[in-house]
């Protein structure tokens, strides 16, 4: 009894989130890899089962068998691939809520400021009440996305009622979850571009997904009223919609000189939404112009709001920065909606910018150095010289799966499955540090004793 004691007393509930998705990491994996979960006559590889299985937890999208996962996996896998998706889009953070409610301890001091910071409270005194209201919150708007894209399969795609209430269960949840995985097939929703009320509906889940559990609850509460909004609020409503219009109107206006494919107004503003975490997509990616290539690198690496389920450096983390950089040109103090900004709170944010771009380029250099400088696809084998037919990848779909595992999007250019499993490993690895996030694994590392001495200071030329 004195043990577990101690142990309750001394962990870090950080440490224990971090450890509790690497558990759920290997024991999914090997559900998924097991002759119970696939179609009958199917068998994969494991590590793709464990892609498969990163890519639910860590609300990716991106899919490593070929095939897709519908004609892969059975109802059972499905279920269970259903359910890793609810369990990583609830988040690090309400694991730790878990943690806290389950035990019944008081979180230190650096835990609690994790905490609040990261659901935007401003005490811990109503926890409970708020990590069920939350789970409320999900479930309702997951149970309305459910039935109204089953209006679109059902009636509009003529699938059997069953298989409509199936799809349509399992498409609302990936989707408010900005996991971006389906059941449809390979190619994603492409098959289903010209179905605008789908594309809409899905493009809404995600967006309420990805904004944040708390931002949905402030403008709940003080009914819409702009003016009555928290700060973190007003910065995550105001740049999410910037980053959609942005990458709406760049996205589109660079695909009219596209001579391969014709990208429409709407599926600009899908892949714009989807861009930032989801991993849906009504276009092929392969046929897209490289300068688009980028501007949805850019997105991805943004991502969604904090306390939502999507990944990314995050929104407020973006508006921080570029309220820091105009400060520096303009020699004005940092500020948001005529708020100052805290240093502590620009250091967090310029620390989590290069930190996240740094796991990025770590990724994009090992998976080049595996993979060479380019691949070609023919007939869906992995070639190594040009072939009449053939599909080029290239350095620049490398840096874009990369970018799309460690912001936890899933949107890809097609050579996912093509990979060496040494570069699904790196992916998997990016996914992983993506979605629990640089922030977790921070506290985690940090040291108990704080340094009791400091250097002195000398200046250095910059510049």
């Amino acid at each position: 009894m004195n043990l577990i004691y101690k142990l309750k007393k001394n962990i870090n509930p950080f440490f224990l989130i971090a450890l509790s998705f690497l558990i759920l990491l290997i024991i999914g994996s090997l559900i998924l890899w097991s002759p119970i979960s696939l179609q009958e006559g199917v068998s994969i590889s494991y590590i793709d089962s464990l892609f498969t299985t990163t890519t639910s937890l860590c609300v990716t999208g991106l899919v490593s068998i070929k095939e897709g996962i519908g004609d892969t996996y059975n109802l059972f896998g499905r279920i269970f691939i259903c359910i890793l998706i609810q369990i990583g889009g609830l988040g690090v953070m309400t694991f730790v809520t878990l943690f806290f409610v389950t035990f019944r301890r008081r979180l230190k001091i650096t835990e609690q400021t994790m905490v609040k910071e990261n659901w935007n409270l401003s005490s811990l005194k109503q926890i409970r009440k708020i990590f069920y209201y939350i789970l409320a919150v999900v479930f309702t708007i997951e149970t309305i996305g459910a039935i109204l894209s089953f209006f679109s399969f059902y009636f509009i795609h003529d699938f059997s009622l069953q298989d409509a209430i199936g799809i349509s269960i399992f498409h609302s949840v990936s989707a408010f979850n900005n996991a971006g995985i389906d059941i449809l097939g390979p190619t994603s929703l492409i098959n289903y571009s010209n179905d605008h009320y789908l594309l809409f509906i899905t493009s809404l889940l995600i967006i309420l997904g990805g904004i944040g559990y708390f931002v949905i609850v402030d403008v709940v509460r003080n009914k819409f009223r702009f003016k009555r909004l928290s700060l973190h609020t007003k910065v995550a409503i105001s740049y999410s919609l910037f980053l959609i219009i942005f990458g709406t109107l760049v996205i589109y206006i660079t695909e009219l000189f596209n001579s391969v494919s014709v990208v429409s107004a709407m599926d600009a503003y899908f892949l714009s939404v989807s861009a930032r975490t989801a991993g849906f997509t009504s276009v092929d990616l392969y046929t897209v112009r490289n300068a688009s290539l980028i501007i949805i690198c850019i997105l991805m690496f943004i991502g969604a709001s904090s306390g939502g389920s999507g990944g990314g450096i995050k929104v407020t983390t973006f508006a921080i920065f570029i309220a820091y950089m105009r400060s520096l040109i303009t020699g004005k103090p940092s500020t948001l909606f005529k708020r100052n900004l805290r240093d502590d709170l620009i250091k967090k944010a310029m620390a989590l910018t290069m930190l996240g771009f740094s796991f990025f380029l770590l990724g994009l250099f090992l998976i080049s150095a595996i993979e060479g400088n380019r691949v070609y696809v023919l007939d869906g084998v992995r070639i190594y010289e040009e072939a009449e037919g053939a599909l080029s990848f290239t350095t620049i779909d490398f840096a874009f799966e990369a970018m799309s595992a460690f912001g936890t999007v899933g949107l890809t250019t097609g050579f996912t499955p093509y990979f060496y499993d040494a570069s699904k490993f790196i992916l998997i690895c990016l996914m992983y540090i993506g979605r629990v996030g640089p922030m977790t694994i921070s506290i985690m590392f940090k040291p108990r004793k704080e340094q009791l001495y400091r250097y002195v200071s000398e200046d250095i030329s910059v510049g």
